[in-house]
């Protein structure tokens, strides 16, 4: 895989170097680059080697950006030259792994890293730190996400931010209830006369935008002066941008169209106070064209003649293989669930039927069935399509097929009793993916009520609340309801306890999710008869409804 990048690399600079008019050659001739969208093969491929191989390959630019920026503002000179400068660089490299690694002591690892750069052999700098970070946290933390549930999720955010402090540095993991991820890392090491600060951010979108996209950010900024000699120091900034695209069913798109990224590398510092910088932008549009753009120096050129075209080299690979990091965190690592968009985490799924009761029904019942999708984020409509899959009886329209969201469907029950049946829907656009069931059956069940208020306690099967019903106390007390619909009724209530005759009475709403569970509660007033007179009293009972099995309403 490598390999591929690096040819790719080669192959663009090849391309490049034909365009001009002496050694142009007719299109055909010239053979199309692969796209610099990973593919699952890549990321699976990528995973299977761990990270070591991309720290490798990141850390030659990462160094060799630190230390073009020591020689020009003057860190070389101070340090006493080449060698101490180097060996300086290597103890702060080593010093910034150790910190690193230290910071993400509670976290899983993947494999040891170590770093090999221009005669070096460990060490993180700039860009080889936050894709450690992405691969050690963002990877393995996504996959976590994507296979909590929504209550979890909610109740981790509703903590805030996870925490880890030491006396030289400071890390934060905070989650967002869509399931995306933001964290930051900062710390400060002394080696070698130098004194080092690192600030990284890293974001990972988990829901796409209405365009269908999804990004990840990392941000790396690497300081460094010489201790005890104010005014002379710099720094090297990375900030990388990688944006994916999912098609009209949820998948990420393949093939350059499938993504964009940009690398923004900003070099600067001070020689003696004297401010000076240059900065490079690397990476590809959405239609695969590359991105090399060198602007404007001001006091600052690391780029002689014979070293561009190796600059733009490692800075290529490092924004091609920063772009597997991004895949990897977008995609999870050993989730279950996939990517928090597959996983029902950015959209909900509406389905109502009319009529609203499903459970207990007559033979034959025909419903009319709404499915809607929305996002989460905002409530609006997702668009895409909806497909539903019938188990059981009897007849679904259509019957297969994605229907256009927002999808109208007919449904005939069952056609004999005792039959169950249910109907999964999955919608499915740029937004995401949403899920949700509706079941059916014509048993004759009933459900299972209980609560009250005060002395009147029930714990009742009440085996049809079509008509009227009973909901009885252990006191001698009764409630007598009297449905009105599907949302309640009236009630009155009669009983003699203990000597007291109960009357009264008034309205009562139930409210019934898909599965048969919700709540009944009543509103009026209760009337006692005692020997001393009449007293009342406003009553509001309530109750928690749930189904009660078929065998307990079998006559």
């Amino acid at each position: 895989m490598r390999a591929r990048y690096l040819s790719y690399l080669t192959l663009s600079l090849l391309i490049l170097a034909a365009c001009s008019p002496d050694t142009e050659k007719p299109a055909a001739q010239v053979a199309a680059a692969p796209s610099h969208v990973p593919t699952q093969t890549d990321v699976a491929r990528f995973l299977a080697e761990g990270s070591e191989p991309t720290l490798q390959a990141l850390r030659p630019l990462d160094f060799w950006l630190q230390y073009k920026m020591m020689q020009a503002n003057g860190i070389e000179q101070a340090l006493g030259g080449e060698t101490q400068t180097i060996a300086a660089l290597k103890a702060l490299g080593d010093a910034y792994e150790r910190m690193l690694r230290s910071t993400e002591a509670d976290l899983p690892k993947m494999i040891p890293a170590a770093f090999t750069g221009e005669g070096m052999s460990s060490g993180l700098a700039g860009m080889g730190m936050g894709a450690f970070t992405g691969l050690i946290t963002g990877g393995l933390m996504s996959s976590a996400i994507n296979s909590m549930s929504d209550a979890d999720l909610a109740k981790l955010v509703k903590e805030g931010p996870i925490k880890f402090d030491n006396q030289s540095g400071n890390a934060a993991l905070q989650f967002g209830e869509d399931g995306s991820l933001t964290q930051s890392l900062a710390f400060e090491v002394n080696e070698h006369g130098l004194n080092g600060q690192v600030k990284m951010k890293i974001h990972m979108d988990a829901c796409p935008d209405t365009e269908g996209k999804v990004t990840v950010n990392l941000d790396v900024d690497s300081a460094m002066s010489v201790s005890g000699k104010p005014g002379t120091g710099g720094h090297v900034h990375t900030q990388f941008s990688y944006e994916r695209y999912l098609d009209d069913d949820a998948h990420l798109i393949s093939g350059n169209d499938g993504g964009a990224s940009n690398m923004r590398i900003q070099i600067g510092g001070a020689e003696n106070f004297q401010h000076q910088q240059v900065e490079i932008t690397t990476g590809h549009e959405r239609s695969g064209k590359e991105i090399f753009i060198h602007h404007d120096e001001s006091g600052l050129s690391i780029f002689h003649p014979e070293e561009v075209k190796r600059i733009q080299e490692m800075i290529g690979a490092a924004e091609l293989l920063n772009t597997l990091v991004a895949e990897v965190m977008l995609r999870g690592m050993g989730s279950s669930t996939g990517s928090p968009w597959e996983g029902g985490r950015c959209v909900r799924l509406d389905v109502t039927s009319d009529p609203g009761k499903r459970k207990g029904i007559r033979p034959n019942t025909a419903f009319d069935i709404d499915a809607k999708p929305r996002t989460k984020a905002d409530g609006a409509p997702t668009r895409g399509t909806v497909t539903a899959t019938l188990s059981g009886d009897s007849a679904l329209q259509p019957a297969s097929g994605k229907v256009p969201a927002d999808a109208k469907y007919q449904y005939a029950g069952p056609d004999k009793k005792d039959q169950t049946a249910s109907i999964k829907f999955e919608a499915r656009s740029k937004r995401g993916v949403g899920k949700a069931m509706l079941a059916f059956d014509t048993k004759k069940g009933g459900y299972r009520i209980v609560g009250g208020q005060n002395d009147f306690k029930a714990d009742a099967i009440i085996c049809s609340i079509d008509g009227p019903f009973n909901i009885p106390s252990g006191v001698g007390i009764v409630m007598h309801m009297s449905p009105s619909g599907e949302q309640g009724g009236s009630w009155t209530q009669t009983g003699n306890a203990a000597g007291v005759i109960w009357s009264g009475g008034g309205n009562y709403t139930l409210t019934l999710d898909a599965g048969g569970n919700g709540t009944l509660k009543a509103t009026g007033t209760s009337i006692i008869a005692t020997p001393l007179g009449k007293f009342s009293d406003s009553a509001e009972p309530t109750f928690r409804v749930s189904p009660a099995s078929g065998e307990d309403c079998q006559h």
